[in-house]
């Protein structure tokens, strides 16, 4: 288990590293960029707050993230999402500047766009935390790519 010191550290070292693509090196000519559209996808997601963004283009370029999944039928606290509503305090404003928190949904058929609005709100998201739901079809692609190949939203990881 991760103490408050070590978050810290941890988020310390990701706010002075300056964040290059998953595929290395800053984009050239396009190449870096459409190379990492092509393989996280630039489906589109609705967010708590009901806007519509491609999950590339508007989320993850030449962006720091975190990203965890969940489901608004858990029927426990995870613990996950507890810690993002911990560590938004410790990183005050860099949120949504130098680090981004997006919340999978892992269940579109149940997780509408209103139950993840009032799961969401538990958490008291600031700018910069999105929870994320949409159509099934492309929050299994995106689940798939990111390594959620659990079926049920029980086994999310």
């Amino acid at each position: 288990m991760i103490v408050r010191s070590q978050w810290r550290i941890l988020f310390l070292i990701l706010i002075l590293f300056r964040p290059l693509t998953v595929f290395g090196g800053a984009d050239q000519g396009g190449g870096v960029d459409e190379r990492g559209r092509r393989y996280f996808t630039d489906l589109t997601l609705v967010t708590h707050e009901g806007r519509e963004v491609r999950f590339y283009s508007d989320l993850l370029k030449d962006k720091l993230v975190v990203i965890n999944f969940f489901y608004t039928q858990c029927p426990t606290a995870q613990i996950s999402l507890i810690t993002l509503f911990k560590l938004q305090k410790m990183v005050g404003n860099q949120l949504g500047e130098t680090v981004h928190f997006l919340s999978l949904s892992v269940d579109p058929e149940r997780d509408t766009l209103k139950a993840v609005q009032e799961y969401a709100s538990r958490f008291n998201p600031r700018p910069g935390w999105m929870f994320l739901t949409g159509k099934s079809d492309h929050l299994r692609a995106i689940n798939l790519r990111l390594g959620n190949r659990n079926p049920a939203p029980e086994a999310h990881l």
